[in-house]
Parts: structure tokens; C-alpha cells; sequence
């Protein structure tokens, strides 16, 4: 690999991974900076204090979010409450009332660098969730299993810490949360819940969904498994079992704030070791894609075209991560767009040079086989200036480098 700029080229990396954007102006400045005062700028940065719309159609919402991503000031926040939606997952489809995913959005961005612990109280309880996963009919004569087995299953603890019984029992004592048709109002209705003790995780008393999440957020399981994921999201390598379980100790230390983990894992070295490890999910690629191209982002279906599409997940589980964005299908589908640029939109456009080129694209560090590509593009052809960059800017982004984060 060759490093381009060594001064900058690590603060594009922390850009790159703790952000949805690389802003070389925003580089600039926190390469200014030394490292740990970088991430402080980073995780201290305010909120930019907007909300989403609660009202109107789901396409609506999520070009607000999909808006707010790429805007100069973007930062962590929307970084992590793009992670908290790969984790805490809800489709805006099957939620049935579209309107209820603004709220729910607003609570992923408000609670995204808070207490994990409020953020999941926060979730249980929110309209878009309790209609995805069918809780909206759940009684104390009737109790819906849905909710209670994904809290424990994907949200929390992961298979192997409760059994069927906890299930049944957590699902019992969460029951009584409705939304209202009309005002789509979430409220906790007394005469359809359930007041009876049951057994949860070896303790017997009455239950309800703030004890039973306080219980679940208090299994060393949870915090060593969303701390693992959070280290693979940012870091880009799996956490074997001891490490996940050191980590989780430790911010179970730090009562589950989520500053303190996203603090201590972009200062851990390990983030610099390699410059590019995992693969772009399919939605961080059309971003980092738009950024570089200034493609329309009122194209809602590309990102479903790439397989991700935000508040569309295959299920509950959400996306899948790792080499399965770098599948066959996957690649060829976005060179596909890479193919089909209007370089009149690019900045820069035809007249860049290889070396902006890069820039723009983020790619700082690059390998010998890209930057060979790039130099010998159109030899032995008679392509004209326009076409010549139309290539360049094409391989860039299909490049190897282009893929990974």
C-alpha cells in the first residue's frame, strides 16, 4: 500500500470509520489535532439539534436522515444511530402506521452516544417496534412471544443465556403497551397487563419492561456482545470470546454509557493497524459513492438496489455483515453504477487528475494494482479527455480500497 499523505492520511481513516463521510476539510482540522484530542472533538461534538418528521410518508423520513448524513457537519451521531439501526432493528413496512419511524428515529439519534441502558428502555416501548414485532395485540390472556424473544435473542444476551420459560415469562410481564389508531400514541394500558410474579432469569417476582430490560442490561452477556459488535462496526475484526468479555466488564464499568466505549475503542490502537478491513455495507458504499459523485439522493431505490435500504431489513436479525457484501452480485452492482456516472456533476469532473481523483474519493492509502490501473487507463485507445476521466473516476470507484472501511 502506498501512503499518499502520511500526515493526513490516519485522520482520513478515523473520518472514514467513526463518521458516514470523509470531509477533507473536516480531516484537516482534526489532523491538526493529536489523536486522543481528535476522538474528544469527535464524540464531544454537539448535535446539531433537528429531528426528523413525524408526519407524512416513510420516504420522507428517511431522505431526512439519508439528507442529514452527508451535510459537512455530519458527524458521529448519525454514525452511531446508523450502527443502533443495524442492531435494534424495525421495517418500516411491516410497522403498518409510517409515521410512527420519525419518532423512532429521533429516539436512535438522541440516545445514540447516551446510556445503551435508557436507549433500549426507550426501544421497547416505541410505537414502530411494538407494531413490527406484533406486540400491539399482546395481553396478559393472550401475550405475543415476539418482542420478548428478540429483546433477549438479538438486542441483548444472544442465544444460550435463557430459556423457552424466560420467554414466556418476559412476554407475560411486557404486555399492556398499545398504539392508539388515529393519534398513533403509545400508552400503557393496566387492564391488559399482566400483574402476575413469574420466573425471569432465576428470579421470581412481578415483572414489567423496564425491570425485565434492567435485568438483561445487567447480564455480562449483553454488554460483552454489543460492545463486540460495536468494535467489529468501527475497528473492522471480529473480538474473540475473552477480549468481547474483557470489553463488556469494562463497560459494564462505565454503567453501559456509550461514550466511554466509542471513546476507548477509537483511541485503541488497533483502529490504525491497517488501514482498510471490513467491507462497506451496501448503504455506506452509495453514501461514501454520493459523497464523491453528488448523485441525486432522492433515488431511494439505489441503496435497496445495493441491499440496504434504510428502515428495510431482510428481518429482524437486520443486515449481515462481513465478505457478503463483497459477493459476486454485490460488486456488480455497484460497478454497475460506477459505470454510469454524469461526470458534469462531479467536482472536478473531467479535468481532475489521478491524484484528485483519490482525494476525492477518500483514498489516501491505495494499493500498487489501483494506482497502476488508474496511470495506464485508455492506453492503446483513442478515448477523448471526457472519457479518459469518465474511466479513471469508474476504477476509483470500483477499486478494492473503494469497498473496505
Amino acid at each position: 500500500m502506498a501512503d499518499r499523505n502520511s500526515e493526513l492520511s490516519a485522520y482520513v481513516l478515523l473520518t472514514r470509520r467513526a463518521t458516514m463521510r470523509v470531509d477533507m476539510a473536516k480531516v484537516k482540522e482534526l489532523a491538526a489535532l493529536p489523536w486522543a484530542d481528535a476522538v474528544t472533538a469527535l464524540v464531544e461534538a454537539p448535535s446539531d439539534g433537528q429531528l426528523a418528521p413525524t408526519s407524512g410518508e416513510s420516504d420522507d423520513i428517511v431522505g431526512w436522515w439519508m439528507g442529514r448524513m452527508v451535510l459537512p457537519e455530519a458527524g458521529l451521531i448519525d454514525r452511531m444511530a446508523f450502527f443502533w439501526h443495524t442492531v435494534l432493528t424495525t421495517h418500516r413496512y411491516a410497522a403498518g402506521y409510517q409515521q410512527l419511524i420519525g419518532p423512532q428515529l429521533n429516539l436512535l439519534r438522541r440516545n445514540a452516544l447516551g446510556s445503551f441502558r435508557t436507549l433500549l428502555q426507550e426501544f421497547c416501548v416505541d410505537g414502530a417496534l411494538i407494531m413490527y414485532l406484533n406486540a400491539n395485540g399482546s395481553t396478559a390472556e393472550h401475550p405475543n412471544e415476539n418482542l420478548a424473544r428478540e429483546l433477549m435473542e438479538l438486542f441483548t444476551t444472544g442465544v444460550g443465556h435463557y430459556s423457552e420459560a424466560d420467554v414466556r415469562a418476559a412476554a407475560r410481564a411486557m404486555t399492556g403497551w398499545q398504539v392508539e389508531d388515529g393519534s398513533y400514541a403509545v400508552r400503557f394500558d393496566p387492564a391488559r397487563a399482566s400483574t402476575e410474579p413469574v420466573g425471569f432469569l432465576g428470579e421470581t417476582k412481578q415483572w414489567d419492561v423496564a425491570s425485565i430490560v434492567d435485568r438483561l442490561c445487567d447480564h455480562p452477556a449483553t454488554a460483552a456482545r454489543i460492545a463486540a459488535k460495536l468494535w467489529y462496526h468501527l475497528v473492522g475484526t471480529e473480538l474473540g470470546v475473552p477480549a468481547a468479555a474483557d470489553l463488556g466488564a469494562w463497560w459494564q464499568g462505565q454503567q453501559l454509557e456509550i461514550k466511554p466505549l466509542v471513546t476507548r475503542i477509537l483511541n485503541d490502537p488497533e483502529l490504525r493497524a491497517e488501514h482498510y478491513r471490513r467491507p462497506r455495507s451496501g448503504f455506506e458504499w452509495y453514501l461514501a459513492f454520493q459523497q464523491v459523485t453528488a448523485a441525486d439522493l432522492n433515488e431511494l431505490w439505489i441503496p435497496r438496489h445495493l441491499g440496504q435500504a434504510l428502515y428495510e431489513p431482510p428481518n429482524v436479525a437486520g443486515w449481515p455483515v462481513g465478505e457478503r457484501w463483497l459477493d459476486a452480485d454485490s460488486v456488480l452492482r455497484r460497478t454497475s453504477l460506477s459505470l454510469y456516472l454524469d461526470i458534469d456533476k462531479i467536482p472536478g469532473g473531467a479535468a481532475a487528475t489521478v491524484d484528485e481523483i483519490l482525494d476525492r474519493c477518500g483514498l489516501l492509502v491505495v494499493g500498487d494494482a489501483t494506482l497502476d490501473a488508474l496511470s495506464r487507463a485508455g492506453e492503446g485507445t483513442r478515448l477523448d479527455d471526457a472519457s479518459l476521466a469518465h474511466l479513471r473516476w469508474s476504477i476509483a470507484l470500483s477499486s478494492p480500497e473503494f469497498q473496505l472501511t
